[in-house]
């Protein structure tokens, strides 16, 4: 019956936590660009990635060294592996000389987003050659003395689900289409040394520099009917060791 208690009280539990949530936080080292190349204020300094899940929909949120309002110019993006669909280890949805090599594949999908002019966000897919959309992500810029810029995708939208691991890095780069990732999230270093310089995020293990993982709880009503069955199961079994 110890078993059954610890059941029902787990059960309570997760039933409450409704916003329940798994956030890992990525640290990126601050000064960590060339100094030949303008750092926007402070702005195009990435200092840290949060990255969480409700089960339903993936969060990102990018704190940056710097106000964003002050500065008002700067290109912040991110590269996604998921290993779910055909993917590429050259280019990305905004044609820019940056790259991606996970475990499981290339870069599969991409968000491009940028803080000038009222702000905005785009997603892209990769699919049957070449990269598709865009669609509109939530987007909210948070400006102070550390700007946080807040992503949300749904994780249909990636083709995600709970118990899936996924690879990503995060980037901030200029406002020419030819920029390269001024400052990278996996990189504890100076990433490129020109504005032009290509840059491909990889795991340490493959002979890169670095790239970030995360893996998906179950949303909570998930978890909460893995808990009830077998509370069901446990009071099945007492039942009928009282009958026998």
């Amino acid at each position: 019956m110890n078993l059954l208690k610890c059941l029902i009280r787990l059960s309570v539990v997760f039933c409450a936590a409704a916003t329940y949530s798994q956030a890992a936080t990525i640290l990126d080292s601050a000064g960590d660009i060339d100094p030949g190349i303008s750092t926007g204020g402070g702005t195009l300094d990435i200092l840290s990635m949060e990255v969480s899940s409700n089960g339903t929909d993936i969060a990102f949120a990018l704190t940056l060294n710097g106000n964003v309002s002050s500065t008002d110019w700067g290109k912040f993006m991110i590269g996604i592996s998921t290993g779910s669909t055909a993917s590429t280890n050259t280019g990305n949805g905004w044609g820019r000389p940056i790259q991606l090599n996970s475990p499981v594949g290339g870069m599969d999908y991409w968000i491009g987003s940028w803080v000038d002019a009222g702000g905005g966000a785009q997603l892209f897919s990769y699919n049957s050659g070449a990269w598709t959309g865009p669609a509109s992500p939530g987007f909210s810029v948070v400006a102070g003395a550390t700007s946080t810029i807040n992503y949300s995708i749904p994780l249909a939208s990636l083709g995600l689900a709970g118990g899936d691991t996924f690879y990503f890095d995060a980037y901030s780069s200029g406002g020419g289409g030819g920029d390269s990732a001024v400052d990278a999230l996996s990189n504890p270093n100076t990433s490129i040394a020109s504005w032009g310089q290509s840059y491909t995020s990889s795991t340490v293990g493959s002979g890169g520099v670095g790239l970030s993982s995360y893996t998906i709880v179950p949303e909570p009503s998930t978890f909460a009917l893995l808990v009830l069955g077998g509370i069901a199961f446990a009071t099945y079994r007492s039942r009928r060791r009282l009958h026998s």
